[in-house]
């Protein structure tokens, strides 16, 4: 069905790009004519002006210069001089002194510039072009070969299976050639103000599809080809999100989820005051997985859900340990927006937290500011924060000064903790606009009467900054990187200030051997 619809679209794409190839050639046809026939007249117009300058009209030199004009041009049948209203000569008669006809007179006579029309051509007794070029004392009449024209424009447009015509521009749909105009489903059309002319160009129905199915076996190969492609690359999109899928079910099934605890510290001190909890994937084969590999594909099929119950219950043994060492401390573990908003699976974590009292006090759930909810969901969010609170969880929001969040709504949603985005952090030292704003930021937190935690702290220049803006924790490399459970509890049972300087040094001999490579 897929490769189907792919084949279908792609026909549908290959015909208005056709139409719009036909389309583009149709002006790019009318504009070449145009200049065409525009340098025609033009070299007509320049060499009867000299003419007339240099001659006396109906003398025999003028004769000779008109006759000489006629023979050189391919489109000229004959030039004659008209003076108030009859021929006084040709290129080929010296006196005529015939009355024009009044229904060429009304062509022109009341006219003062350059005149095109068509008409039956008096003496000769055929269909004509004229055209009428202006004297101080009379005008010079030039008859065009309408063959030669009707043939010309024919050839010129017919290799793009196109039409054109040139008409008069009082009535620029009487052409010479006669083009279908009534069934043209694109035409274009330019009027010559100067020479008044008309001249239109289009393309009727039968000529789209003559080039469209030209053109159709090429495009066919190519539609196809490319049809195949895309299927092939979704269906291996798919067939891996699905592999991915069922192997994080399996990871589930086997337990192999596991919390890395990354501490934040006091900023003043240093002290480990907790830790928030990084999901790692440890995956038999490929080893230690982060989650930017799998966090995605868990959120979009629904598993982050169990992964989060799963850690949490791991995290309420892990706890226990902690408690027994430093029970000040907090945990401060991940979740979405979504997570909270659905009661049923509120009901399930507070299931959780009832069950172990290690997860009834001293445990933070944050979500990220990032993640944007409607008015109702906005209420829902608060009836499901509500009823964790009363269970003993506290509530952090996740990169803080990022998001669209209001300070209405941070009120409303009573946040404990706000984090600060790294990215202020990381700037906030270089860039005077960044450290105005985090100061800001600082600010308000503190309006709203939350803790701060200043993310992503890698330099001790940074941690001095934090600190000086009253930011009361800090989290980042400078202090700790995220580390297995065992790693975190080694650190706890070691004295605050030695595990703080051995993080200090650790870090400093880190960025003295990076300068060094």
């Amino acid at each position: 069905m897929l490769l189907i619809l792919c084949l279908l679209v792609g026909l549908i794409l290959d015909m208005a790009w056709v139409k719009n190839g036909i389309n583009q050639k149709t002006r790019d046809t009318i504009q070449g004519l145009d200049i065409a026939i525009n340098y025609q007249l033009n070299q007509i117009k320049t060499d009867l002006t000299l003419i007339d300058s240099n001659t006396t009209p109906c003398d025999k030199k003028n004769r000779e210069e008109l006759e000489k004009l006629n023979f050189y041009s391919s489109v000229i049948q004959e030039i004659s001089y008209i003076e108030n209203g009859v021929f006084l000569c040709s290129d080929r008669i010296k006196n005529s002194n015939i009355k024009v006809e009044s229904s060429h007179l009304a062509k022109f006579e009341e006219q003062s510039g350059y005149v095109i029309y068509r008409a039956t051509s008096q003496r000769r007794h055929i269909d004509a072009l004229f055209f009428m070029v202006p004297t101080p004392s009379g005008w010079y009449r030039i008859m065009l070969d309408s063959r030669y024209i009707d043939y010309w424009i024919k050839q010129y447009t017919h290799k793009d299976q196109l039409s054109g015509c040139l008409g008069n521009i009082d009535d620029s749909f009487v052409c010479l050639n006669s083009p279908p105009f009534n069934d043209f489903i694109f035409s274009e059309q330019i009027r010559s103000e100067k020479y008044s002319y008309a001249l239109t160009v289009g393309y009727v129905e039968a000529s789209l599809k003559k080039v469209y199915f030209k053109q159709l076996p090429y495009a066919t190969a190519i539609i196809i080809t490319l049809s195949i492609f895309i299927v092939l690359l979704l269906n291996l999109s798919v067939n891996f999100r699905r592999s991915i899928k069922s192997d994080i079910q399996r990871g589930i099934n086997n337990r192999e989820f596991h919390a890395y605890y990354q501490p934040i510290v006091n900023s003043k001190s240093g002290h480990w005051i907790g830790a928030e909890l990084l999901v790692r994937w440890l995956h038999p084969k490929h080893g230690v997985i982060s989650p930017a590999e799998f966090i995605h594909t868990a959120e979009s099929t629904g598993l982050i859900n169990t992964i989060t119950l799963h850690l949490l219950e791991r995290v309420a043994y892990e706890k226990t340990q902690i408690q027994a060492e430093n029970d000040d401390l907090y945990i401060s573990i991940n979740v979405t927006a979504s997570m909270i908003i659905n009661s049923r699976y509120v009901t399930e974590l507070i299931c959780i937290i009832s069950k172990y009292p290690s997860l009834q006090h001293n445990v933070v759930f944050e979500f990220t500011e990032r993640e944007t909810f409607s008015p109702t969901e906005l209420v829902e969010l608060k009836l499901g924060m509500q009823r964790l609170r009363e269970v003993g969880i506290k509530w952090a929001l996740d990169d803080f000064g990022t998001g669209y969040a209001g300070l209405s709504t941070l009120q409303s949603l009573r946040f404990d903790i706000l984090k600060i985005d790294r990215t202020f952090v990381a700037s906030s030292v270089t860039d005077a606009v960044t450290h105005s704003i985090l100061d800001n930021i600082a600010e308000m937190g503190h309006t709203l009467h939350c803790t701060m935690v200043a993310e992503g702290v890698e330099t001790a220049e940074q941690a001095e900054y934090v600190d000086d803006l009253g930011i009361e924790a800090s989290q980042g490399y400078f202090y700790a990187k995220p580390m297995p459970f065992d790693d975190y509890l080694s650190g706890i049972c070691k004295p605050a200030s030695a595990s703080h300087s051995e993080a200090v040094e650790t870090n400093t001999t880190t960025a003295h051997q990076q300068a060094i490579k």
